[in-house]
């Protein structure tokens, strides 16, 4: 952000001496680089907005990533805690891109059963990944 600002100030100055320039003499010559100045600076000017916006949109999308997958870890583990004969304490749910991590120790196969549905029914989740393992 600061280097497009700077750029951006770079080029304010650039084309303002450019402008003074051709205030100041009639030469033809002179009019022209000027404009070739102008538009070069208007060029780079560009750029480094689009690459500024371009470095925002894929930190938003990466933030935005992380947010849905907290979310969809928070909505899998209450809705453990709210399934009975679930022992939820023991498992550890983690979400990374959608795709729902579950490990950790539960007393049955049932419950392994029952878990996975649940969490393979929370809005947003793309896959489960079951790493429970039974407890003697």
């Amino acid at each position: 952000m600061k280097k497009a600002t700077l750029l951006n100030c770079f080029g304010v100055v650039g084309l303002s001496l450019v402008l003074a320039a051709c205030n100041s003499s009639s030469d033809s010559a002179l009019k022209k680089q000027a404009s070739q100045t102008w538009d070069n600076a208007a060029k780079t000017v560009e750029m480094a907005g689009n690459d500024t916006g371009n470095a925002i949109s894929s930190g938003a999308k990466s933030t935005g990533e992380y947010i849905d997958d907290s979310s969809i870890t928070a909505d899998v583990k209450g809705k453990l805690l709210g399934t009975k004969g679930i022992s939820s304490n023991s498992v550890s749910v983690k979400t990374v891109n959608g795709v729902v991590y579950l490990s950790g120790f539960v007393k049955s196969a049932d419950q392994i059963d029952k878990i996975v549905q649940v969490a393979s029914q929370v809005n947003g989740v793309k896959s489960v990944q079951n790493g429970l393992v039974i407890a003697n």
